[in-house]
């Protein structure tokens, strides 16, 4: 049975990416800040992001567990620096640790559990159109991101050729409930493919990822065609 490793599984993105995987045979390990009862097809590992020892607790629990054919870092936060005026220290250094410090840490850490799967072993990291054409609403939030594109890059690097590592840049695949109809309209007019197109397109991503064993250092775009607006 392959293994994936998943941050970031209770809802969303984290949770569509983990059912399907272990629809199709993966034994599935979310690391995640809250428990989702529901989720009873993946073993989930309460982590607090932000706590270096927390992270690595978590870490010697998947280390029990043999070898790992997939990693995928899905964990985020996003919220516009304004709301965050008061508290922008501590609202950046909470992004670091979710989209720079643990994926840093599990990449190096399960870099030897990952690379036993002779080849064909595999990290993604989920990031963002952001990191390459930067939000001014959301600097903290795209330049962390931003980090986590160049850290894959540099993974690539240094993992090759034992593992293949990997980016997923997703654009407007799925609003969040606090979206107002006029920002959801203005998104839609600077995408080529005017629709909410749901998670669906980023687990083909996953696969296309998983199969083609000569990528390596790919950003991937899957954003209707939003980072090059009309």
């Amino acid at each position: 049975m392959k293994t994936a490793v998943i941050t970031g599984t209770s809802r969303r993105l984290g949770a569509y990416l983990a059912e399907k995987l272990s629809a199709e045979g993966y034994q599935v390990f979310g690391l995640t800040r809250q428990l989702n009862p529901a989720q009873q097809y993946l073993t989930q590992i309460v982590v607090d992001y932000q706590s270096a020892d927390s992270v690595m607790s978590a870490i010697r629990q998947l280390q029990q567990n043999g070898s790992i054919d997939l990693l995928i870092h899905n964990a985020s936060l996003f919220e516009k620096d304004e709301l965050h005026a008061h508290d922008s220290i501590d609202f950046y250094q909470a992004l670091f640790a979710v989209h720079m410090q643990l994926p840093a840490l599990l990449n190096q850490h399960l870099a030897a559990q990952i690379a036993t799967t002779q080849g064909s072993g595999l990290i993604v990291h989920i990031t963002d159109i952001y990191s390459e054409n930067p939000n001014p609403a959301f600097s903290l939030y795209c330049s962390t991101k931003a980090g986590l594109e160049n850290l894959m890059k540099s993974a690539a690097k240094a993992y090759a050729p034992q593992i293949r590592v990997n980016s997923i840049q997703p654009g407007p695949i799925m609003f969040l409930p606090e979206h107002s109809n006029s920002e959801k309209q203005q998104v839609m007019q600077q995408t080529l493919i005017a629709e909410e197109a749901g998670f669906e397109p980023i687990y083909q991503g996953v696969r296309f990822l998983i199969d083609n064993k000569f990528v390596t250092g790919l950003s991937l775009k899957i954003d209707g065609g939003r980072s090059l607006g009309k």
